[in-house]
């Protein structure tokens, strides 16, 4: 049986994507710059409240831990708590580019049981439930089959991310040894990893709201996800490798 839960996620992620589309392409759309130094604009904190209104109409004991807004304490973590990410992406939703998309991911008692990936432009809407697989508008996913890393799709995220930890020796030799690569970043490649398009995908800067639904999503879908060391994901996870599963350790090896 599915969850209960996830209907009410996509409801939240579909009344977030009214909010965001009103100001795509809004040449007047304001964006302000967090001390984290990366930008929010008010499509941002609107989708982020849009989303939490809709999970507290029908779940109001859940909290939340969100990009832009509450976040509610994760050690030790008891109860359901909602991770978002109103808009991943947002440098490319500034300049009208179509590639961002809206994160939700539950998290039971510590555990992510539930995780939707939306992108608004291109009406792609990526879902999963622990346990019951991981669809693309009603499709069932399923990973590659690749087990060799000369026959494997790669993409990766921003380069100074992994010049950060010191790791950019590693990634281009993986580069050059793949089949296909390519540095395109954000939630879409996760898409990619669970459709069984993409093979490899390889972040040097995340937070939890960025991964905490593809994970999910990828693991649902046959995959594996860890950080790049190949330690578990968790709150406080800083990389992220995601794989059809057949790669995933020799790319953890070739990453040390």
């Amino acid at each position: 049986m599915r969850s209960p839960y996830l209907p009410v996620a996509i409801n939240a992620v579909k009344a977030a994507q009214d909010v965001i589309l009103k100001y795509y392409k809004d040449e007047q759309l304001e964006v302000a710059t967090k001390e984290d130094q990366t930008p929010v604009t008010v499509a941002d904190q609107q989708a982020e409240d849009i989303i939490k209104q809709t999970i507290l109409a029908a779940f109001p004991d859940h909290t939340f831990f969100g990009e832009e807004g509450e976040k509610v304490d994760l050690q030790n973590h008891k109860g359901f708590t909602w991770i978002i990410d109103p808009i991943d992406g947002t440098k490319s939703f500034i300049r009208g580019l179509p590639l961002f998309g809206t994160l939700l991911a539950l998290m039971h008692d510590g555990e992510l049981i539930v995780g939707v990936s939306n992108a608004p432009v291109w009406g792609e809407l990526v879902y999963a439930v622990k346990g019951e697989g991981a669809f693309l508008n009603d499709t069932q996913l399923s990973v590659s089959k690749v087990n060799q890393i000369n026959e494997a799709y790669l993409s990766n995220g921003r380069l100074k991310y992994f010049e950060d930890i010191k790791k950019v020796p590693q990634l281009l030799a993986i580069s050059r040894e793949a089949k296909w690569a390519r540095g395109l970043g954000d939630f879409w490649i996760y898409h990619l990893v669970a459709e069984g398009k993409v093979d490899i995908m390889m972040e040097g800067s995340v937070k939890f709201w960025d991964i905490a639904a593809a994970k999910v999503i990828v693991e649902e879908a046959g995959g594996t996800m860890s950080q790049l060391d190949g330690q578990p994901i968790t709150y406080q996870s800083t990389t992220a490798l995601a794989t059809n599963g057949m790669l995933h350790d020799q790319i953890v090896a070739a990453m040390k």
